[in-house]
């Protein structure tokens, strides 16, 4: 039985000729919800989406959170499969529901900004719409773009997500936004709704026991993540009640909104008080905020949050925008400037030859510069690409899987919770369980009604992994690479054995 990103690529393996370039027609957009998203197993909120990356290239992966997943698979929507091209003179809006599938022609959002994007959707349908669509970067096909997911709506402040690259593909087909519009969150299939129940409850549990997950990220949000890039397993977890002290102001703000999708138990969102008016920030603005301090040199919160917002409505990655200004600005032997990267960003929404350029990633920038081999190391690289700088260590893994490589085991089960839908936040307490492929085997079951043993869940794992290299062999490529969440930086330092 194929499920989750196993299904996502056997799709794309059924449905893409290898020879497939990026923006043909033939090219495939393929969306899965996890196996247990549209039930109650806890922060299943995930989604994945694939699609392929070139001509002698393999899968490229997005893998988003939001309510998207469970309403989806709240209609028992397996999977859904698009390919061609609109030939609508604006883009479409594909739209899921009870009463079936339709796509929109009409709704004239081309060259919208993503905010209106989404207000003008649920305007038109309902405020508990959930949306996966791009902005104006996406419909222009710049590598840059990427795609956008809305959280449950409802709840203030009001932020969503743009991850994951792939704008540029949406475009390509003429595709502005993805939508379910319905009600229901947890209405997916399940053969033995009280056994998944009973096990849900025990994954919950495990979660929420561990530190990490059940402390530093709901009680500081993504900035947990931060720190863990530099100290690993050494981060200090401060004691902190849950709580907030800001009582009178969340009464005021009402149904503060923790989890980016429906019975999330990690809740990390909105964690970031700030002074002011602005009470909480998104989750990537911490990201941004290192990213300048980094690549930049730029020590500055509140701008950090500017060109965050900034980024998000034009349709890019924000971290990756600022990686790729860095690299132009060390091109044109240029100090950086805050006043000069809001000028650029006013060259990526004209379209100019300076804004396509950075809107090529740090790929397209040095491919233009190339002469200059020092630019080389400011390139971005998959993650995967760092794997041999650590030495990685799981102090608790099945007798059974011991002869796979504690490295390959991280990534089988990275690959695993993608699989069922799980947040990969949830990595650091059900990777070193001892219980949770058993754990998982019965939820399996119960949502299925077939059994499987706990070592065939890494095994399928595993599977996808190397079916996932074979695409990319048949494509011809050079040299085959893993095709690994970004999040994996974290984890390859978290579970580093000399940072322990």
């Amino acid at each position: 039985m194929e499920y989750g990103r196993g299904l996502a690529s056997f799709l794309i393996e059924k449905n893409v000729p290898a020879s497939t370039d990026r923006y043909d027609s033939s090219n495939a957009v393929v969306l899965v919800p996890g196996l247990c998203s549209g039930t109650l197993v806890p922060s299943t909120g995930r989604i994945t989406i694939a699609s392929k990356k070139g001509k002698s290239k393999g899968i490229q992966f997005a893998d988003l959170a939001g309510s998207f997943s469970q309403k989806l698979a709240s209609l028992n929507i397996t999977a859904v499969v698009i390919k061609g091209k609109s030939s609508s003179e604006n883009p479409v809006t594909v739209v899921f529901s009870e009463c079936g599938t339709h796509i929109e022609k009409d709704m004239n959002l081309k060259g919208e900004v993503v905010s209106n994007t989404i207000n003008e959707i649920r305007k038109k349908f309902s405020m508990d719409a959930a949306i996966i669509g791009i902005g104006p970067t996406g419909e222009h096909l710049l590598p840059l773009s990427s795609l956008f997911s809305t959280y449950p709506e409802g709840k203030v402040p009001e932020y969503h997500c743009t991850r994951g690259g792939m704008g540029d593909i949406f475009g390509s087909k003429g595709i502005k936004a993805l939508v379910v519009n319905s009600k229901g969150y947890f209405n997916a299939e399940v053969w033995d709704k009280e056994g998944i129940s009973k096990n849900a409850k025990k994954l919950g549990k495990i979660i929420v026991s561990h530190p990490i997950c059940g402390g530093a990220l709901p009680g500081y949000g993504s900035i947990t993540l931060m720190k863990m890039l530099k100290q690993g397993r050494k981060i200090d977890i401060p004691k902190k009640s849950n709580t907030s002290k800001n009582t009178k102001k969340d009464s005021q703000l009402c149904n503060i909104n923790r989890t980016c999708s429906p019975i999330c138990v990690i809740g990390c969102l909105n964690r970031h008080l700030k002074e002011g008016d602005s009470t909480y920030s998104s989750p990537a603005e911490s990201e941004v905020y290192a990213a300048l301090k980094e690549a930049l040199d730029i020590d500055d919160k509140a701008f950090a949050s500017t060109l965050n917002k900034e980024a998000f409505e034009i349709g890019l990655d924000s971290v990756e925008l600022v990686f790729s200004i860095a690299l132009y600005y060390k091109a044109i032997d240029r100090i950086a400037e805050k006043e000069g990267i809001i000028e650029i960003l006013d060259e990526i929404r004209k379209l100019s030859i300076i804004g396509r350029l950075i809107g090529s990633k740090t790929q397209g920038i040095y491919s233009f510069y190339s002469d200059k081999t020092n630019l080389k190391p400011l390139v971005t690289k998959p993650s995967v690409n760092e794997e041999s700088k650590f030495n990685i260590l799981i102090k608790s893994k099945p007798e059974y899987l011991s002869h796979i490589s504690d490295l390959d085991y991280l990534y089988a089960m990275m690959t695993t919770l993608g699989n069922f839908g799980i947040c990969l936040f949830s990595a650091f307490a059900l990777i070193e369980n001892e219980d949770i492929l058993y754990t998982l085997s019965n939820i399996f079951y119960s949502k299925t009604g077939i059994k499987t043993e706990p070592s065939k869940i890494i095994q399928y794992s595993l599977a996808c992994m190397e079916r996932e290299s074979t695409f990319e062999t048949n494509s011809k490529l050079g040299s085959v690479q893993k095709t690994i969440p970004e999040f994996v930086k974290v984890l390859y330092r978290y579970f580093d054995r000399n940072i322990q």
